[in-house]
């Protein structure tokens, strides 16, 4: 259980951090679509680490 967590944790910085590279190159619509998949793959994480 906690590597498929752990695995969560890692995808949704990676997302995020594409996030963030979006948005630094001005491309703002990819970046918040990108942050809002990043952003519910760390609250499913930490709800399965709450589990």
């Amino acid at each position: 259980m906690n590597g498929i967590i752990l695995g969560i944790v890692f995808l949704s910085a990676s997302v995020l951090y594409v996030a963030y590279i979006e948005f630094k190159a001005k491309n703002h619509r990819d970046g918040r679509l990108l942050a809002g998949i990043g952003a519910s793959s760390a609250i499913a994480g930490a709800g399965l680490f709450m589990l």
